[in-house]
């Protein structure tokens, strides 16, 4: 997330159209088009909606702006000629996970009224996030530890240290009107019967752990690379996917069920580099994050 995609939210919310926006902000319809794209997917969430009435914010969206807003008073001048090594105060990488984000907007939001505010985070997983904290290229990652036998062996080598918060477990995410929440008994296994919506990185990678091979049919797959592609696909289909837990206040926004349905847990927790331990604003994002998952 960069300050001229906030920018760029909230003159397509002013004008009510991307090309309009894009004659104000001296771009071309598609780099703006795209920008905004990257943001959804970024963010996992929709941001606008076309009406007859032009570009209008989602409920999402409405919440981006609102905090775009009062953040971009503040901000604006400090985005141009600062070193990101030198000046960032805090990077944060986290996985395609809604509550690791919302934390992101907490802190920020605690310190938009900073003369040189500037923070940082994009979406990773995997062991090779170890790797980007021990060469200093972040400062805390969010982190789903799913047993890997080399995991622990990698951070000790690179004194990289893990902090487990929780035991999280999977969902079945469906559309809130399917038909299968409407039969008296919801059948697991009929799932088979239904388009499996999955992130095509993590399919491909850990399709020998993820506890999809029972209920996926490998026969009808969809394959999306951003969360706010997957919830759109299983709130206006018959399809489905296997999500971890979000708050019910998401699964309204977004006309969508969660319904546990395997014991499988992963660890949920943060990595740290340990000589240089966690900054004040890692440990108060960190305070944000932990009432996220109500921890």
């Amino acid at each position: 997330m960069t300050i001229q995609q906030l920018q760029y939210v909230l003159e397509i919310s002013r004008t009510g159209s991307v090309s309009k926006a894009a004659k104000t902000l001296y771009l071309s319809q598609p780099n703006l088009s795209n920008a905004i794209k990257n943001l959804e997917n970024e963010l996992g969430i929709t941001i606008f909606e076309r009406t007859p009435m032009g570009m209008q914010l989602t409920a999402s969206g409405m919440k981006l702006a609102k905090k775009a807003t009062s953040i971009m008073a503040d901000i604006q001048e400090i985005t141009s000629g600062i070193s990101a090594e030198e000046d960032c105060l805090f990077r944060l990488v986290y996985p395609r996970y809604v509550p690791a984000f919302e934390a992101f907007w907490d802190l920020c939001t605690d310190y938009q009224e900073m003369a040189h505010l500037h923070f940082s985070c994009y979406i990773g997983d995997g062991e090779k996030q170890v790797e980007a904290l021990y060469r200093n290229l972040c400062d805390l990652v969010i982190y789903l530890e799913t047993g890997s036998s080399s995991f622990a062996r990698l951070c000790s080598d690179l004194h990289v240290k893990f902090v487990k918060l929780k035991d999280v477990r999977f969902y079945v995410q469906l559309a809130e009107n399917h038909p299968l929440l409407q039969k008296p008994h919801f059948d697991i296994e009929e799932l088979k019967n239904y388009p499996y919506v999955a992130f095509s990185d993590i399919y491909e990678r850990d399709a020998n752990w993820m506890p999809w091979q029972d209920i996926v049919n490998p026969n009808r797959l969809i394959c999306v690379q951003s969360t706010s592609s997957r919830v759109s696909l299983v709130s206006n289909s018959l399809a489905f996917s296997i999500v971890l837990p979000h708050s019910e206040e998401y699964n309204r926004a977004h006309h969508v069920v969660s319904i546990p349905f395997d014991n499988r847990q992963l660890e949920l927790g943060y990595l740290y580099p340990m000589d240089r331990g966690l900054s004040d604003y890692a440990k108060e994002y960190l305070e944000y994050f932990k009432k996220r998952i109500n921890f």
